[in-house]
């Protein structure tokens, strides 16, 4: 446990520990005796206090933790030790000159570090915009752009992993190419550009308009989701042809299995876009508070997301882990004559491929969008087999399941209808899934067999969907 005193440096506050107070004071103490007791020492002494209060900033985080001792020592070895600040005389003139080294300006090789005390997420951007001398509102505004079309979070991680962070004060000079991380004057950080010119102003004027769009845009999307995952059906009752999310999630899943989805599903979703929403407010306000907190608690919450996604994915996976194939068949009663016609039935909305109403696409089959209720169904495959032993009707089935039971079951409620009299044999053009079903990959395939000698006349209402074999 350390002793901490209170310190002025410049006009400005500081909390420095005792150890690190009395190296200060010494080094002070003997940059004085050094310079002398005049007008111009003590203007040299203040410019050491001003880049002194410059270096301290950035490595207290603006005064959330006290000055130590290593910190002293390192500004020391940055300004130069008391010897350093010599007297010299002019040849023509007899007034002594002081060199006045806190005033000349420290040059050190640049190296890219991400800047941890001016950061929003990880101090990528504001770690890129010190070493291109480049507001760092440039480089957030393109990696927001950029989460549009999914193009910037792959490279913001990579550079997130391969950048160190800027701690220690010789690193951060080497940041800024060696000048100081703030400045007491322009109240800005350094190596960007100053507040008066015409590229920064441009910039904040762009970045706040831009801010407000994220703000708007974010806040109507988490709203929307909000709706669609805890208030489903005040959702359809607004948006009457959009999907009830619920009602989807439970033609695959019981209640139990999509819970960790949906709570994935809003997590990793979620999650991105309460970050855009943060950064919209930041671009608008350029607040610094929480940057840290937030951005860690937001990838934890995100990064669990996508665990609970890898779950539920696992466990759906599971449900599709056997095969089986189920068969009915039925033999047709005596058509009467040589010649059997196929035509479609009277299923309702048969015309499988001029439908003006919402699909959502599964593999073989589609989730129909019938007045905000859900029908899973599959255009029918139909086969005639000539010259076979019998006339009659087989569907085949198929279908999913976690083992071979599950997956007859799944097969099997599949729904199809028929109808034969006399000589037309009357087919549904689609099959559906029962109700009470769960999408499993089921299939079915409609097989006619036809003895030799009969002739097969096929409709044009379903002749797209008739093979001949």
């Amino acid at each position: 446990m350390k002793k901490t005193i209170h310190i002025n440096l410049s006009g400005m506050a500081f909390r420095i520990e005792d150890d690190a107070y009395d190296r200060l004071k010494a080094y002070m103490d003997a940059v004085e005796a050094r310079l002398g007791a005049d007008e111009a020492a003590r203007e040299t002494l203040d410019d050491i206090e001003a880049r002194m209060a410059e270096l301290f900033i950035p490595v207290t985080r603006q005064n959330e933790i006290a000055v130590t001792l290593a910190d002293v020592e390192e500004v020391i070895k940055i300004l130069g030790a008391p010897e350093d600040y010599a007297t010299d005389t002019e040849p023509d003139d007899d007034e002594p000159v002081r060199k006045k080294k806190a005033d000349t300006p420290i040059v050190v090789p640049k190296r890219l570090y991400r800047d941890p005390h001016s950061r929003v997420l990880a101090g990528v951007c504001s770690g890129l915009g010190a070493y291109f001398n480049i507001d760092p509102i440039l480089f957030r505004l393109l990696f927001i752009l950029g989460l549009f079309y999914g193009i910037s979070i792959l490279p913001y991680i990579i550079l997130w992993i391969v950048m160190p962070k800027a701690l220690t004060m010789e690193q951060r000079m080497q940041m800024y190419g060696g000048e100081p991380a703030y400045s007491k004057t322009r109240q800005a950080w350094a190596g960007g550009p100053k507040p008066d010119s015409g590229i920064n102003k441009l910039l904040r004027v762009f970045a706040v308009i831009f801010g407000i769009i994220l703000i708007g845009f974010t806040f109507l999307a988490m709203m929307v989701m909000a709706m669609s995952l805890m208030f489903t059906n005040l959702f359809v009752s607004i948006f009457p042809n959009s999907p009830d999310l619920g009602g989807l999630m439970e033609i695959f899943l019981a209640p139990n299995q999509s819970l960790p989805i949906l709570i994935g599903l809003a997590l990793t979703i979620g999650i991105p876009l309460i970050m855009i929403f943060y950064l919209g407010l930041h671009l608008v306000f350029q607040f610094r508070k929480g940057g840290k907190t937030i951005g860690t608690l937001g990838l934890i919450l995100w990064l669990s997301g996508i665990s609970l996604l890898a779950y539920g994915g696992f466990k759906v996976a599971e449900l599709f882990k056997s095969y089986a194939y189920v068969e009915e068949t039925t033999i047709l009663s005596d058509i009467g004559g040589s010649k059997l016609y196929l035509q479609a039935s009277d299923f309702p909305e048969v015309d499988y491929y001029h439908r003006n109403r919402n699909m959502i696409k599964l593999k073989n089959m589609e989730v129909a969008i019938r007045n905000g209720d859900f029908w899973v169904e599959g255009r029918s495959r139909i086969r005639v087999v000539k010259n076979a032993p019998r006339l009659a009707i087989t569907l085949e089935r198929q279908g999913r399941g976690k083992n071979e039971a599950d997956a007859e079951h799944n097969a099997s409620m599949t729904e199809y209808s028929w109808q034969q009299k006399d000589s037309i044999l009357r087919l549904d053009k689609v099959y559906t899934l029962n109700r009470t079903a769960k999408f499993r990959d089921q299939k079915l395939t409609v097989r006619i067999e036809v003895p030799e000698g009969t002739e097969v006349e096929i409709d044009e209402s379903v002749r797209k969907i008739v093979y001949m074999r």
